[in-house]
């Protein structure tokens, strides 16, 4: 599975482009996105470390787990905002890839809730629009 390569340092990856009728928003990701969202970020090896300990953390375990870990991935590696001095900065690679996903992350009504990757986490979904 795609979070069992994490662990080993395989990153899978995507390798059809966006339809240029739509260049701010794919519903799903894109050799763009990869390109634009994940490979700058793995090159920080605080990030790598974070993807990798997701993958390490997914061997072994059962559905329930697995399925929770990817939800862990998608609020951070693919959609976490981090705060400097209180002010929101784009950290995941879906919003780093996407122009329309920036705008939206930026807009005072965008909702950024703290993370807990110990607590329940929310469906995650990209067919509902902008995260």
């Amino acid at each position: 599975s795609f979070l069992n390569g994490l662990a080993f340092k395989i990153f899978h990856s995507t390798q059809y482009i966006r339809h240029h009728g739509s260049p701010m928003y794919t519903p799903e990701p894109d050799i763009c996105h990869e390109l634009i969202g994940h490979v700058p970020m793995l090159l920080n090896p605080d990030y790598s470390a974070l993807v990798h300990a997701i993958g390490i953390a997914s061997l072994g375990a059962d559905e329930k787990q697995i399925w929770h870990l990817t939800r862990v991935y998608w609020y951070t590696v693919e959609f976490g905002v981090v705060f400097e001095a209180d002010v929101p900065k784009a950290f995941g690679a879906g919003i780093l890839s996407s122009f329309g996903e920036l705008e939206h992350c930026g807009k005072s009504n965008a909702e950024i809730r703290m993370l807990d990757p110990y607590a329940k986490l929310p469906k995650m979904s990209y067919k509902d629009g902008y995260q």
